[in-house]
């Protein structure tokens, strides 16, 4: 069954709650991916706040699958987010060779803010960051916070 960008399944099986849409490579569905992403988010129960925080760590994650991916627009990328217990996790693969991904930075200086900046704030705004498949694949994962 292929699912259409932004149309959500859900599942009522113990609150678990999936979305999963595949892209083509072009700018412009980094947006839409991300709007997805948020709405899916929101749609969990997550604040205001946390939806914004997710948005921004899903937008870098994304604008990388994008611009890292096997950089033809048909490759595409894929967003599989899922929603159980309270935790939220997001995966986006891309079709690309991957990367080595760099060390854990607690801080940032303004002029070191190069490449790399994008994996810092996911790292900052998301409980778990994992990179997987030489870096053709990460996981994000947000725990709600209790209001």
């Amino acid at each position: 069954m292929r699912i259409a960008a932004g149309q959500f399944i859900t599942t009522r099986t113990a609150l678990k709650t999936h979305y999963r849409a595949d892209y083509t490579s072009e700018i412009g569905n980094v947006a839409l991916a991300r709007r997805s992403v948020a709405g899916f988010a929101s749609a969990c129960g997550f604040s205001d706040s946390e939806v914004a925080d997710i948005r921004l760590a899903a937008g870098e994650a994304l604008s990388n699958a994008v611009e890292h991916g096997s950089g033809m627009p048909s490759a595409g990328f894929t967003v599989d987010c899922s929603f159980d217990g309270g935790e939220l996790l997001i995966e986006i693969q891309d079709n690309g060779t991957g990367f080595c991904a760099p060390e854990i930075r607690t801080t940032i200086e303004p002029d070191q803010r190069g490449r790399g900046f994008g994996i810092f704030l996911m790292r900052r705004l998301m409980d778990d960051v994992v990179f997987g498949g030489n870096g053709s694949i990460v996981r994000l994962v947000r725990r709600q916070r209790r209001h």
